[in-house]
């Protein structure tokens, strides 16, 4: 089970996955207005923040053995059905969560996300070099692309701090959830997942784009999409 987790506010459970090279800590700035309406439930995923890395039952890690810990994690805390958001690996991992297990999610919040992400050669590309020289090799790179240069200017303190935690992940783990990426696709499983889901995009995304955004909403039988202008 995920050893690392923290919960706050009260009210419906809502599960909040982090995305690639992230810790809970991302969604700090969330927990007193979503605190308000929900019971919250935020943890680091294997090899990111606090939780160690552990390979999963076949020596490596995919995308249903992330999903299976969020399962466990609601198991052991009591809660039978949760909302759950994510972002990125997020919000893939909260995507297989509901095709798999669909009596634990009640709805979705899909967010920089897609069903099928990157090539296979490219995630395998980045799991090698991080393998060999560390996140903090790509991070540079990382920040590039989830910040614009208006926001990095003007928030130069976050993405300091989102650069440090990528910085600091463990390299096996960020190279195993590469891997893990690779091997995904979940585009044929979509038409069965029964959860609402809210799906956010960015106009400016170049890796989950509003395009992928887009057939999310069109295969998803209950979905609805919101797209943030410029970012």
């Amino acid at each position: 089970m995920i050893p690392h987790y923290e919960t706050d506010g009260a009210g419906p459970p809502l599960v909040l996955v982090n995305s690639l090279g992230t810790s809970m800590e991302m969604w700090r700035p969330q927990v007193t207005p979503l605190g308000a309406r929900f019971r919250l439930v935020r943890f680091d995923a294997r090899g990111h923040g606090g939780t160690p890395f552990e390979p999963g039952p076949g020596g490596s890690l995919t995308v249903d053995d992330l999903a299976g810990d969020i399962a466990d994690l609601l198991d052991h805390l009591g809660i039978e059905r949760a909302h759950v958001a994510g972002v990125s690996l997020g919000g893939a991992v909260a995507l297989r969560l509901a095709a798999t297990r669909p009596e634990r999610v009640d709805r979705l919040v899909l967010v920089s996300t897609a069903a099928k992400i990157g090539t296979p050669e490219g995630w395998c590309d980045r799991a090698e070099q991080v393998r060999a020289e560390g996140c903090a090799s790509i991070s540079g790179a990382a920040m590039g692309r989830w910040f614009s240069p208006a926001f990095s200017e003007d928030q130069p303190e976050t993405v300091a701090a989102f650069r440090r935690r990528f910085d600091a992940c463990d390299a096996e783990g960020y190279a195993a959830c590469c891997e893990a990426l690779g091997a995904m696709d979940q585009r044929a499983d979509l038409a069965r997942i029964a959860a609402p889901a809210l799906i956010v995009a960015g106009t400016a995304d170049e890796v989950t784009t509003p395009a992928d955004a887009a057939f999310l909403d069109e295969r998803l039988p209950d979905s609805r999409t919101l797209l943030a202008e410029g970012a």
